[in-house]
């Protein structure tokens, strides 16, 4: 598989999407086994499935995962891409990931906190600096975006990469994703078409909106499609993904 095929899909055809970014076993967090994921996976008539379980640089398990992935792939009805879901940590793009990444093929960076000059901080945290004036709206969005560039700039050698549920985090921080615009943006622009890394529309939080999907899409970003799925049952499941995946990359027509 090449990197642009783990990394994401460009959704040039219509139709449901083919490839799953982001799926989650037991391993992590996920309620489901490693087989019975891929199984959904082929039921659900993908081409492609990236399993990508919830690790920090403190995470042990990696080479029972990455050994189960590799002989899952031998029988595989479909192509599976070892791969781990990990937080953006500050605004310098620090990523929360073993230092041993063995047998990994692909980053899924999530913002699982907010990244702030200090850290990932909480979004009760941000909330509050914004009540109390000591962090201004814009300068937050301004943070999480550079935060998210600098991680696509830092993601291992040799792994592909996406960016996971893009502005999750947002609405959760008391923030407005509609105050994003092209500008702001730019850095994150960049970033992925420097390293050939899609940005996710992500199933289970509906996010990033139609319409940030949309300015990535005009500026040449890479779309794909996560379910985020923690149960067998939602792998490669994505009608509100296939619905916005349609809509930011059709041109709107102005009648005469």
């Amino acid at each position: 598989m090449t990197g642009a095929e783990a990394a994401g899909e460009a959704p040039a055809r219509r139709g449901p999407p083919r490839t799953d970014l982001h799926t989650h076993t037991d391993f992590s967090d996920g309620h489901d086994t490693l087989e019975a994921v891929v199984r959904a996976g082929a039921e659900a008539g993908l081409d492609t499935l990236v399993v990508t379980d919830h690790v920090r640089a403190d995470t042990t398990y990696l080479p029972a995962y990455a050994a189960a992935v590799r002989a899952a792939r031998a029988d595989a009805p479909l192509a599976l891409v070892c791969g781990v879901e990990a937080k953006i940590l500050d605004t310098e793009g620090r990523i929360d990931l073993p230092a041993d990444l063995t047998g990994i093929e692909h980053v899924a960076l999530a913002d699982h906190r907010f990244p702030l000059p200090d850290g990932p901080a909480h979004p009760d945290t941000v909330r509050a600096l914004l009540g109390e004036g000591r962090l201004a709206p814009d300068e937050a969005l301004r943070l999480l975006v550079l935060a998210t560039a600098r991680a696509v700039e830092r993601v291992p050698a040799g792994r592909t990469a996406h960016v996971a549920h893009l502005f999750s985090v947002v609405p959760k921080a008391g923030l407005d994703e509609a105050a994003v615009d092209g500008a702001l943006l730019e850095p994150l622009v960049r970033a992925c078409r420097a390293r050939g890394v899609a940005v996710e529309l992500n199933e289970k939080w509906r996010c990033p909106s139609v319409r940030t999907a949309r300015l990535l899409h005009r500026a040449g970003v890479r779309l794909g499609a996560g379910s985020d799925a923690h149960r067998a049952g939602d792998v490669g499941r994505f009608p509100w993904v296939a619905d916005a995946l349609a809509q930011a990359t059709t041109e709107e027509r102005c009648t005469p």
